[in-house]
């Protein structure tokens, strides 16, 4: 896998500072609700916006936005994190929903255009279900839909809670023990801090990682051997049903349980554990049905 991808993967789901809004336009004004122009720099945001039904009122998306199938038929501005002031500017966009990511410079630009710009990821990243209820709450109050924000939150907090009852009544140390493989080489995993850490919890796992502070450390495959997980989570895998064998041939991992038992899941949709929009209960549930599949 590319470094570009690995980049990808990390931007969409790693730690986060403090999450908030920032608005550029004249500070002090108000964006008055209605039929608003808004280009997305971000997937996770295209998303949020269809789920508050305002996809027919984007112009503009990122080409690493591909979902819902109706995103893949609006107008390409960007890469993720690499806008084209100019493609932008024509589109004549009244509010630009930016990941953090883009140079100050761009944002400047924006703002001397008279342009909205909402930052819902100052630093580029989040890391927690609440940092991502915060983004779809501020998106909708900032785009006028506040109350469909409120009833998306509210509908993903209770799916969270219907799979959280059900795991409270499994013991955490019968709860099974799941490594990450973010990266094959180098070896990257997912640590504390991290999203897929916080989405491992509350499908019901423990994640062997979550000892090390760092949101995706690189590690030796002797600390896989010595955590020896249960499951093993392969979260880049474009060729399902392959990782086991290829596991199998790492160097004293045909003792790990995960790969000596098999129970090695390579075929949940990287985007729903990495992208933090609605669609990350989905994987949520996806993990916890693996998990307690037996």
């Amino acid at each position: 896998m590319s470094n570009l991808r690995i980049l990808l993967i990390v931007i969409a789901a790693s730690t986060a500072a403090a999450f908030g809004l920032s608005c550029t336009k004249h500070e002090s004004q108000q964006q008055t609700p209605g039929k608003l122009r808004i280009v997305s720099l971000a997937p996770n945001v295209t998303e949020i916006l269809f789920a508050l039904d305002l996809g027919d009122q984007i112009v503009g998306v990122t080409d690493r936005c591909n979902y819902p199938p109706a995103a893949k038929k609006i107008k390409r501005i960007s890469g993720f994190g690499t806008p084209n002031v100019e493609k932008l500017l024509v589109l004549g966009p009244d509010m630009v929903i930016a990941c953090g990511l883009e140079k100050p410079e761009f944002t400047e630009v924006l703002r001397q255009s008279g342009i909205l710009v909402v930052n819902v990821q100052p630093t580029g990243f989040m890391a927690s279900f609440p940092e991502l209820f915060g983004a779809v709450g501020q998106i909708g109050e900032a785009t006028g839909r506040s109350t469909a924000a409120k009833k998306l939150i509210a509908d993903m907090q209770a799916e969270l809670n219907a799979i959280a009852a059900r795991g409270d009544r499994i013991d955490d140390a019968q709860r099974p023990r799941v490594f990450v493989e973010i990266e094959e080489s180098p070896l990257m995993t997912a640590g504390a801090g991290s999203f897929l850490d916080d989405l491992i919890r509350r499908a019901g796992g423990r994640n062997v990682a979550h000892e090390i502070s760092t949101a995706y450390p690189r590690i030796d495959p002797e600390k896989v051997i010595a955590w020896n997980p249960d499951v093993i989570l392969v979260a880049h895998s474009d060729h399902p049903g392959e990782a086991a064998e290829r596991l199998a041939r790492h160097i004293g991992w045909s003792d790990v349980a995960a790969v000596r038992e098999r129970r090695i899941i390579d075929d949940i949709d990287a985007d729903l554990l990495f992208r933090p929009g609605p669609r990350l209960v989905d994987g949520v549930k996806a993990l916890a049905a693996r998990l307690y599949s037996k």
